[in-house]
């Protein structure tokens, strides 16, 4: 009887891009009142989750509680809970149907590496810093020829490698370079977006099973460029399948059909307000968070988000009278607001919910009350 082969042990790691700290959330996040502290919580709930595809549990059976993470991050359970709540809100963590907490980034980010590869790589950098040998001047012109012949080979042999999909490595399971490659040699068409997006749902395909196949590959490469000839936005499909922390691609939906795409019976175009299709009228809690970050996005840009048209002196009085009003409210002993936890919040509670435009809403210059005067 053959012995249990015991599977070799891997490092993880979280994969952070450098502009990580200039995203729009974690810089809304940061101006809240302990708001560095929920930045660090945050990357420490990440690393916590890294283990159990991007689930919060204890040994991958036991789902943490905010008592429990407070303890094992250093934290104040208030500040914790408060954390958490933040975090949900702008969609960088979510709750699974058995109460589990999950991290929806962290499978996107992820990386891995075997023990056997880790110590491969340092032997391979102590070769390197060691002091090289002299020349060995007894080489005949015959050794240079062989040697220049035989790195032309490897050139060569480099470049055909560099040109052709192979099968993706145990090391690599095909990350993205190796899915946009076979894409090109498909000839299939995506733009930079969706481009960025197949590589994150490749790097998060590996991160769930041990090997794919190039066909594999293919398949789900062509699927993806059906649906999208067929007028699904691919991005939200791609995104929202990780978010779930589902193996494969969700289901084709009407949720995911593109604004103004037109089907052979029906044009899909919102319900919105001012003749401005951005302006949605929400139909449900995912498109009023949308509507309220289109909103957020214009007032930043002092844009009227009713007609895309720079905000008149009047206007933009209107709206920093507004935010003077958010910034003024009483906040609890852990410093955080009491009423909104951030401008958004303020933005989907007056305007989205109310369907009154901030800029339509008067205010006095005393921040102490709101008169609607809708034009």
């Amino acid at each position: 009887m053959l012995p249990n082969k015991v599977s070799p042990k891997k490092y993880y790691w979280l994969k952070l891009k450098d502009n990580f700290f200039e995203r729009e959330e974690i810089q809304l996040i940061e101006s809240l009142p302990n708001g560095k502290e929920y930045v660090l919580i945050l990357l420490k709930f990440m690393m916590k989750a890294i283990n159990s595809d991007g689930r919060l549990v204890v040994k991958d059976v036991i789902p943490y509680n905010p008592q429990m993470l407070a303890t094992v991050t250093h934290s104040n359970v208030d500040t914790v809970r408060s954390a958490i709540d933040i975090f949900i809100k702008f969609g960088l963590m979510s709750t699974l149907d058995d109460g589990t907490l999950y991290m929806n980034e962290v499978n996107a980010l992820l990386g891995s590496e075997t023990e056997f590869a880790a110590k491969k790589r340092e032997y391979r950098q102590n070769l390197k810093n060691q002091p090289k040998q002299l020349t060995d001047n007894s080489k005949t012109q015959k050794d240079f020829v062989q040697d220049n012949v035989q790195q032309e080979n490897r050139d060569k042999s480099s470049d055909i490698r560099n040109n052709t999909p192979l099968p993706p490595k145990e090391e690599n399971g095909g990350g993205g370079s190796v899915w946009l490659q076979i894409t090109k040699n498909l000839e299939l068409v995506f733009n930079e977006d969706e481009q960025s997006a197949i590589s994150r749902w490749a790097e998060y395909i590996t991160s769930k099973q041990k090997s794919i196949t190039v066909l594999q590959i293919e398949t789900n490469l062509q699927n993806l460029a059906k649906l999208k000839s067929d007028g699904y936005d691919i991005c939200s499909m791609i995104t929202d399948t990780i978010s779930a922390g589902y193996k494969w691609l969700l289901k084709p939906s009407a949720m995911y059909i593109k604004k103004a795409v037109v089907t052979q019976s029906v044009k899909t175009v919102k319900p919105h307000r001012f003749s401005n299709p951005e302006y949605i009228i929400p139909e449900s809690p995912a498109e009023k968070t949308q509507l309220a970050r289109y909103i957020l996005s214009c007032y930043k840009k002092r844009i009227n988000p009713k007609n895309n048209q720079p905000l008149t002196t009047n206007e933009i009085r209107t709206i920093d009278l507004h935010h003077k009003l958010f910034m003024s409210q009483d906040k609890n002993a852990n410093g955080s607001f009491v009423n909104y936890v951030s401008w958004a919040d303020y933005i989907l509670q007056n305007e989205v919910h109310t369907g009154i435009p901030l800029v339509d809403q008067s205010i006095n210059d005393d921040s102490s009350s709101l008169i609607s005067s809708v034009a």
